[in-house]
């Protein structure tokens, strides 16, 4: 079976964020803020990523590891 090492960590997350939640109490409701500063903010973030969006970045791409005991 062949398994890339992105799949083998979301397969590894998606196991401990399950045990985790059903673990933990769920957090209090907190009323969302909604004023300008959190807009600008929100809209800055959105032209950034379409930035980021527009380099091509191949699926095979993986960061350089290099795990060191």
């Amino acid at each position: 079976m062949d398994i890339s090492r992105r799949q083998l960590a979301g397969v590894i997350l998606a196991a401990t964020t399950v045990g985790q939640s059903a673990a933990q109490a769920p957090p209090p409701s907190t009323p969302q803020p909604n004023d300008a500063g959190l807009d600008a903010a929100r809209a800055e973030q959105r032209v950034r990523a379409q930035i980021i969006a527009r380099v091509p970045l191949p699926l095979t791409t993986e960061p350089a590891f290099h795990f060191k005991a």
